[in-house]
């Protein structure tokens, strides 16, 4: 063996070294990159839910509720012949519409609202007219829209679902609403209604 063989052979040695140092250096800085990126992903994505518009539907106690009634009775006994729509989020609500569905989630009515203001703001009034022919049964008033901050390409909705059960008032001369629990739901998909 030669000097130069023995050159070349530390000098091939000292590359693989090199190379190895290299490699490990970029898998660790690529490691530290994906965390930074991630993190940064999860804090845009945390920062979209607090800007969320949160679109909520009240029915609002009807005149007749007794002035000392106990607080428990009083969520029993709200009944009315209308709902308020409220933005409780800190975001505003775009492209809203308040849909009245009947048991078979037909269609009986619908509002829209371009934009709809956060929580601060004055709330929608929605008077459902037709409820005649489904008192006693089940019907549901949708609200759906989307959050300005989209979270991708496909747009998503948000939902929430009111079921009531119109009646008819104890007098019988008008049909009012008891509200049962509220639902939230996400979609990607927008049905029609």
């Amino acid at each position: 063996m030669t000097n130069s063989d023995l050159i070349q052979i530390i000098l091939m040695g000292l590359l693989v070294i090199v190379t190895g140092i290299y490699a490990w250096r970029t898998f660790t800085i690529s490691k530290a990159s994906k965390k930074q990126a991630d993190a940064s992903v999860k804090m845009a994505e945390e920062m979209r839910e607090q800007r969320r518009p949160i679109v909520v539907q009240k029915v609002v106690p009807a005149k007749s509720v007794p002035y000392k009634l106990a607080a428990e009775d009083i969520t029993k006994s709200i009944s009315s012949d209308y709902f308020e729509i409220h933005n409780e989020g800190y975001g505003p609500a775009i492209e809203l519409e308040i849909l009245l569905l009947d048991k078979e989630k037909r269609q009986l009515g619908k509002q829209r609202e371009t934009f709809f203001p956060k929580v601060s703001e004055s709330p929608l009034e929605f008077h459902p007219n037709g409820l005649t022919n489904h008192v006693n049964s089940t019907c549901y008033l949708l609200c759906r829209y989307r959050g300005v901050i989209s979270s991708d390409e496909a747009q998503q909705w948000y939902e929430t679902w009111l079921p009531f059960v119109p009646v008819k008032s104890q007098r019988g001369d008008r049909i009012i609403i008891q509200p049962k629990e509220l639902k939230f739901s996400e979609t990607h998909k927008k049905e029609s209604y």
